[in-house]
């Protein structure tokens, strides 16, 4: 099986900032009063990249049947699950703070967020930790890819895309921009969404896989470029453009392949391959406890704790969270997946590769 050792680092260091820009969205207050951005194209961008991935990870182990679908899910649940259960005691607390001690409430929701099942009747389809959405949908959206997607040709899986994006742009329209799915009222659109990013990505790779390009010599600079471009895009203000979704649409249509496509025809090298591949290391543990962590504080903050809300006192907190993703990456999610790993396959180990929402592959 491709374990993607020497898989596109440029992609990892996309990943990284997404995940960064994601948490800089969801600070609560916490670094002060800050504009909303358009980062929450981020999970777009996530999807795309898990669709380049998974395809490049296991496209051909699973139509040669070297990994059958069942073993895939199992795969992807080793790969998400111990950091997510992780954020889940945070999420707890946090929604205690908020709602009071009902123990048969905060009993069911506990239950189905280990089950990943959404709470449609709340604000929040996961209240105990909010981008626990686009796991969910990524989550779907690899199954999909298991037994169905795989077999099909690239202009079927280019028609799906641009169906969904049509899907999609129905509930943008409705919405203002392309901020859906994670809310109940547009649950059904989170479907559509992530398949559409999620296919696109598989259509990038197919191509990319046709053709075997040589990598750029000056890896490190385009590298580099791609990563300010990212942050440059998810920086413009949330305002500038809502209600009209069809910036987003060009952004994730066209702009964000893009960055992934030149991204994929590079290599980095030195200092700049260590850094990116620290930042995909450390995308999806930044990703999954940043949200129930801004939560207590900004809970505790609304309940008369005077807590500083400055941009200094924002900066340490996510200069903590940074300490605090890479410890539970080294001595925890690494080691307690790589068990895993071994009571399901103790003869044959596949490590995969880490993206997205969601922050993961």
């Amino acid at each position: 099986m491709n374990t993607g050792k020497q898989f596109f680092t440029a992609l990892e260091g996309l990943r990284g900032i997404a995940a960064i820009m994601v948490m800089f969205l969801h600070t609560g207050g916490t670094l002060g009063p800050m504009p909303a951005n358009i980062s929450y194209l981020a999970v777009d961008l996530f999807f795309l990249l898990s669709g380049v991935v998974l395809a490049h990870s296991y496209e051909k182990p699973l139509i040669t049947g070297q990994i059958s679908p069942a073993g895939f899910l199992l795969q992807r649940i080793i790969r998400l699950y111990p950091l997510y259960l992780l954020s889940l005691p945070i999420g707890v607390f946090s929604f205690a703070l908020q709602n009071g001690l009902d123990y048969s409430t905060l009993a069911g929701l506990l239950l189905k967020a280990i089950l990943f099942i959404p709470s449609t009747n709340l604000e929040s389809l996961f209240p105990l930790n909010g981008p626990t959405w686009s796991l969910f949908f990524e989550l779907w959206a690899g199954m999909l890819f298991s037994v169905l997607l795989i077999r099909l040709s690239l202009r079927s899986l280019l028609a799906i895309a641009l169906g969904t994006a049509g899907m999609t742009m129905y509930g943008a329209l409705a919405g203002g921009n392309l901020d859906i799915g994670h809310q109940p009222s547009y649950f059904i659109f989170g479907f559509s969404r992530v398949l559409f990013s999620f296919s696109l990505g598989i259509c990038l790779y197919r191509l990319y896989d046709i053709q075997r390009p040589t990598t750029a010599d000056n890896g490190n600079r385009i590298g580099l470029l791609l990563c300010g471009c990212l942050i440059s895009i998810t920086g413009i203000s949330a305002r500038a453009f809502f209600g009209f979704p069809y910036f987003d649409f060009f952004i994730c249509l066209v702009v964000f392949p893009a960055i992934v496509w030149i991204g994929m025809h590079t290599r980095q090298t030195g200092l700049v391959e260590l850094l990116f591949r620290w930042l995909g290391r450390l995308s999806y543990p930044i990703y999954i406890l940043h949200a129930p962590i801004f939560s207590v504080l900004q809970t505790l903050r609304q309940m008369g704790f005077d807590l500083p809300a400055s941009p200094a006192a924002g900066m340490a907190v996510v200069i903590a969270i940074f300490i605090a993703a890479g410890i539970v990456t080294i001595r925890f999610d690494e080691p307690v997946r790589k068990k895993l790993q071994k009571m399901v396959a103790p003869s044959r180990i596949s490590v995969v590769p880490s993206v997205g929402n969601a922050g993961t592959n």
